[in-house]
C-alpha cells in the first residue's frame, strides 16, 4: 500500500469527534494519522505500533526521570511523550486500514496505555526527588495525579464497555473539546517542554492536576448516574 492511499484512505475513515478534546482532534489524531499511513505503507502491524508507543514513551520518561534536569531534556522529553502519544493513536488506524484488528491488539493497547497513566508521573516523582524536591508536600503531587489518572482512565475504559446503546449520536461541542483540555494526556505531554524550569512546570503541573479532577469527578458523577439509570443485566 503507498503512503497516498493509506493517507486517503484514514481520512475518511476516522473516529467521531463527540467527547474528544481539541488536541486529540486537531494535534494528536492528525499526527497519528501520518504514522498510520506510513506504517501501512512500511508494511508495519498494529501490534508494532503499539510496541514503538511505549518504546517512546518509556524514552521519554527516562528522560524525565534520569536525565538533569535543562531547557533542552525538557524538549527531548516532550518531544518522546508526544509522538509516543500520537503512535498510541496510529496504532488502532493501521489496524483498521489493514483489516488486522484484534482483541489482543486493543488489550495491548489499553495495558500500554494504563503503564503509561502510572509512568509517567512516576518519572515526575522521581525527577523531583533527584532535583532535591524531597518533601512530602511536593511528592503528594505526582503521587495524586497519577492516583486521578488511574480513575479516570478505568472509568472510562469500563463505562465503554458497561454502557448500554444509545440512540443518535449529537454533534460534537466546541466548549467540550476545549474543557476537556486539562484532562488530555496530550497537554500534560506539552507541559514537559517547561521540566526545565522546575517552578513553572509545578504550576501549570499543579494547575493541572486540580483541572484534572474536577473534570474526573464530573465525568463519574455522569458515568454512574448514565448506568444506575440503564436496566441492562451485567454478567459477573
Amino acid at each position: 500500500m503507498r503512503f497516498g492511499d493509506a493517507w486517503n484512505s484514514l481520512r475518511r475513515a476516522q473516529k467521531g469527534k463527540r467527547g474528544v478534546s481539541l488536541y486529540s482532534r486537531w494535534v494528536n489524531r492528525p499526527m497519528g494519522r501520518v504514522f498510520a499511513a506510513g506504517a501501512a505503507a512500511a508494511g508495519i502491524g498494529p501490534n508494532a505500533v503499539t510496541a514503538i508507543s511505549a518504546l517512546a514513551t518509556v524514552a521519554g520518561l527516562v528522560v524525565v526521570a534520569a536525565v538533569p534536569t535543562s531547557a533542552v531534556t525538557g524538549v527531548i522529553a516532550a518531544a518522546l511523550l508526544v509522538v509516543g502519544f500520537a503512535l498510541d493513536a496510529a496504532d488502532g488506524q493501521v489496524a483498521r486500514l489493514t483489516g488486522a484488528s484484534s482483541r489482543a491488539g486493543e488489550w495491548l493497547d489499553h495495558v500500554v496505555d494504563a503503564g503509561k497513566m502510572v509512568g509517567v508521573h512516576a518519572a515526575v516523582l522521581i525527577g523531583f526527588t533527584a532535583n532535591g524536591r524531597s518533601g512530602g508536600a511536593w511528592l503528594l503531587l505526582p503521587l495524586g495525579y497519577a492516583l486521578v489518572a488511574v480513575i479516570l482512565f478505568a472509568g472510562l475504559t469500563l463505562y465503554s464497555l458497561l454502557a448500554p446503546a444509545s440512540g443518535p449520536t449529537p454533534p460534537p461541542s466546541t466548549l467540550r473539546a476545549v474543557l476537556l483540555l486539562p484532562a488530555d494526556y496530550g497537554i500534560l505531554a506539552v507541559a514537559f517542554v517547561l521540566w526545565g524550569a522546575p517552578e513553572v512546570f509545578l504550576a501549570v503541573y499543579a494547575a493541572l492536576l486540580l483541572a484534572t479532577t474536577g473534570i474526573t469527578a464530573l465525568l463519574a458523577r455522569k458515568w454512574f448516574r448514565s448506568l444506575a439509570g440503564a436496566s441492562v443485566p451485567v454478567q459477573s
